[in-house]
């Protein structure tokens, strides 16, 4: 026997043992919650009511549709649809294998070929149309899409390991193909609160040196405000260590020149931070300028050898040519 309900998600306590967990940098997951943002809550999750042993207070218990749940949350979705079941504990787990049983991840690059082909396929369909169909919001399909002009291989094989999360692909794809492999390393390992603000700085960077007509390599620094980790933050809330330096080396003379230091430190903006990003910035162009000239003198290497096997070719041709004139002239 089921009852169907519409309760708060306040009111919704998750399973204690869940046979999955929540990606929230998951394509599927960010799909889900751009859709409900856009679409709002559909269907209905599974849920059980149970007494907390410690209060004796009643609430309903998560059986199946963690992910909906999670991202209904983080849409900002207050009230949910849900589907009250009588289950023990063993029945619990059974319908969580029976529901997870059939699902297979699927790898980002690959599904972005087949959206492209779908399309390909068929001219007159929209993004829009397309998104609808799929059950998606267009801007999923648009990050998604937007995968297609990533074309290294390399880099396509580490975002369908999960190597590169999908926030920090969606942005990689936004640079142009040779800067790509200069971020790839903070593609891996920075996080999508300080990735993506760092790429679509220089993006923006790249779109203002072209208007203007300039090398987008000369530009100057500019820092990229993104947040410090929680357990930073956690950590000087609770010793104050770090605003003692900042306050000393800096001059903060008011608490309010206190205050403004300890925010644009949880936002990596103030003078050491910006320092430290400067250095890094300096190195990876050092780097970038490395690259190009590896790449330029790889290219006239290639040149090179390919004149030379022209070169060579021609002489054997001419030889061949004057070897056949010897009988002609006897």
């Amino acid at each position: 026997m089921s009852e169907l309900k519409t309760i708060s998600t306040s009111g919704i306590r998750e399973n204690p043992v869940a046979l999955r967990n929540v990606d929230r940098q998951s394509e599927d997951y960010l799909g889900i919650v751009q859709s409900m943002r856009e679409r709002g809550f559909f269907g209905a999750i599974t849920v059980r009511e149970k007494l907390d042993a410690e209060t004796g207070v009643s609430f309903y218990e998560l059986v199946d549709g963690l992910h909906r749940f999670t991202a209904a949350k983080d849409a900002g979705i207050d009230m949910i649809n849900v589907d009250v079941v009588s289950l023990t504990e063993d029945q619990v787990m059974e319908v969580q294998i029976m529901a997870n049983i059939h699902k297979v991840e699927t790898k980002p690059v690959e599904y972005s070929k087949q959206l492209m082909r779908l399309l390909t396929r068929n001219p007159l369909m929209t993004e829009s149309e397309l998104a609808t169909k799929l059950g998606k919001s267009s801007q999923w399909i648009k990050d998604r899409l937007g995968l297609n002009k990533i074309g290294s291989e390399d880099i396509a094989k580490l975002i369908d390991s999960g190597e590169i999360n999908l926030s920090n692909a969606y942005a990689l794809a936004k640079l142009p193909p040779e800067e790509m492999a200069d971020f790839l390393d903070r593609a891996i390992t920075l996080p999508p609160d300080e990735f993506v603000p760092a790429v679509n700085a220089r993006v923006k960077e790249i779109k203002e040196a072209k208007r203007q007509g300039k090398d987008p390599n000369a530009q100057a620094f500019q820092p990229v405000a993104h947040m410090q980790k929680l357990g930073d933050l956690k950590s000087e809330m609770e010793t104050g260590e770090i605003g003692k330096v900042l306050c000393q080396e800096c001059g903060a003379k008011t608490p309010l020149d206190g205050f403004a230091l300890g925010v644009k430190w949880s936002l990596h903006m103030d003078p050491k931070s910006i320092e430290i990003q400067k250095g890094k910035d300096e190195e990876r162009k050092k780097e970038r300028e490395e690259a190009k000239q590896k790449r330029e003198a790889e290219k006239a290497d290639k040149k090179a050898v390919e004149a030379k096997k022209k070169a060579e070719e021609a002489a054997i041709a001419a030889e061949k040519a004057k070897e056949a004139l010897v009988p002609a002239a006897k």
